[in-house]
């Protein structure tokens, strides 16, 4: 990762929430970040977990509500069976994590009328984050529920110009965003975060 040019953090756990049963969110320390990058929305990190044999493992996390006065951000888990769920169940304040800053591209560059975001669970933090901190851009927001609870454990935020539903698990989350893709006005943004199945089916349509 260094090779492509990431650079290193080492994050410190200052909060803990647990709104919701299998959906933790920690507040953090983001050592510096946001005295030298412009954190936009959908912003993320590649975070660092040390499996019981000893070897690494890293997963992306959305920085979320950004604080540049404080340093600080949070950061959104939602659980299921795997090293860094686990990690973040135990996860308190006084904890540090190894991360990297290695990104992808601002959804909002080159000023989009409107923006399509794709997602599930997983990606849930950045949509809604992005949904609080777009202020008038219509947003058109498609997630799919793995979960018929996601809806009540994940509420998407409401405001005027957006569009942010759950789709049920059994419903073609592909076929929906190529349906949105259709009826999307010309200078839209598309930002899709799903598992790699789906997503590569999305790309190849």
């Amino acid at each position: 990762v260094r090779a492509w040019g990431g650079r290193d953090l080492r994050l410190t756990v200052l909060a803990r929430e647990e709104p919701a049963e299998r959906f933790v969110r920690l507040r953090v320390d983001l050592d510096g970040l946001l005295a030298r990058d412009e954190v936009y929305p959908t912003y993320w990190l590649r975070l660092w977990f040390e499996t019981p044999s000893g070897k690494g493992h890293q997963r992306a996390y959305t920085v979320v509500a950004p604080e540049p006065a404080t340093g600080t951000g949070w950061l959104g888990f939602y659980l299921h069976p795997g090293i860094a769920s686990d990690w973040a169940r135990s996860a308190a304040p006084g904890d540090g994590i190894d991360a990297t800053v290695l990104n992808g591209r601002d959804p909002l560059a080159h000023s989009p009328t409107h923006l399509l975001m794709v997602g599930d669970g997983a990606s849930y933090p950045a949509i809604a984050d992005t949904l609080r901190r777009t202020g008038e851009l219509p947003v058109t927001a498609l997630l799919q529920a793995h979960d018929p609870e996601d809806p009540q454990i994940m509420p998407l935020p409401a405001r005027d110009g957006a569009e942010a539903r759950w789709l049920a698990p059994e419903q073609d989350v592909v076929a929906a965003a190529l349906e949105a893709v259709s009826a999307a006005p010309e200078g839209t943004n598309v930002w899709v975060a799903l598992e790699g199945a789906p997503t590569r089916r999305l790309a190849g349509a």
